[in-house]
C-alpha cells in the first residue's frame, strides 16, 4: 500500500471536488433547460368571418342630352355605361337589370302639360336593336327594357359587368312645343 502524504491526499481531494463542482454544475445546466422546455395551456381564440350578400349598380354619364326633331328621332349625346356587382348565394337564382320610367305616360316632360311617354323613347342594350321602353318590371309597369337576366350559379354568386346602353327619342306624332323636356330614366336590379 502507498502512503500518501498529507498534501497528496488534500490535491486528490480537490481534484474530485473539483470533478464533483463540475458535475453538479453540468446538472444545474440541464434542469435549468429542461424548465425552460415546460409548456403552457392552449389559448383558444373563435373567429367568425361575414361576407354579406350585395348588388349594386353605377351609371355613367349621369346626364344624356337629345337635340329633339319636330317629327323624327334624335339620338342621346352619350352611351349609358352600367356596371353591376354582385355577391349573392347560389340559391339567388338570376340577377336581371331594367332600366325604366315611372310612369308609361309621362318619360319627359316640359313642366306645361306636354309630355313625351315612355314608348316613344328607345333603348339599344350592348349594340342590339333599339326597343321602346314598353315592358313590365317589378319595378314599373309598362315602362321598361331589361338589360340582362344572369345566372348566379353561372357566376359562382360572384361577378362584376358592364353593359352600354345607347337612348333615342322619337318624337313622331307628338305635336310637341318647343321648350325643354326633362325625365329621369332609373336603372335597377333584382335578384330572384
Amino acid at each position: 500500500m502507498i502512503k500518501l502524504t498529507p498534501p497528496e491526499i488534500m490535491m486528490r481531494l480537490l481534484r474530485r471536488t473539483g470533478t464533483v463542482l463540475a458535475l453538479l454544475a453540468e446538472l444545474l445546466a440541464c434542469a435549468s433547460a429542461l424548465q425552460a422546455q415546460l409548456k403552457s395551456n392552449v389559448a383558444a381564440v373563435n373567429l367568425n368571418a361575414l361576407l354579406n350578400s350585395s348588388l349594386t349598380v353605377a351609371a355613367a354619364p349621369g346626364l344624356v342630352n337629345f337635340a329633339l326633331a319636330p317629327n323624327g328621332v334624335a339620338s342621346g349625346s352619350s352611351t349609358i355605361t352600367i356596371t353591376t356587382s354582385w355577391v349573392l348565394p347560389a340559391s339567388a337564382g338570376n340577377v336581371t337589370l331594367y332600366a325604366f320610367f315611372n310612369s308609361a305616360a309621362v318619360a319627359l316632360a316640359n313642366g306645361a302639360g306636354n309630355n313625351i311617354p315612355s314608348s316613344k323613347v328607345r333603348g339599344s342594350v350592348n349594340g342590339g336593336p333599339f326597343t321602346p321602353f314598353t315592358g313590365s318590371s317589378p319595378f314599373a309597369v309598362g315602362s321598361s327594357i331589361t338589360v340582362f337576366k344572369e345566372s348566379v350559379a353561372n357566376t359562382q354568386g360572384n361577378n362584376n359587368r358592364d353593359d352600354l346602353l345607347n337612348l333615342q327619342i322619337d318624337t313622331t306624332g307628338l305635336g310637341l312645343p318647343p321648350g325643354t323636356y326633362t325625365g329621369l330614366l332609373r336603372i335597377q336590379a333584382q335578384a330572384i
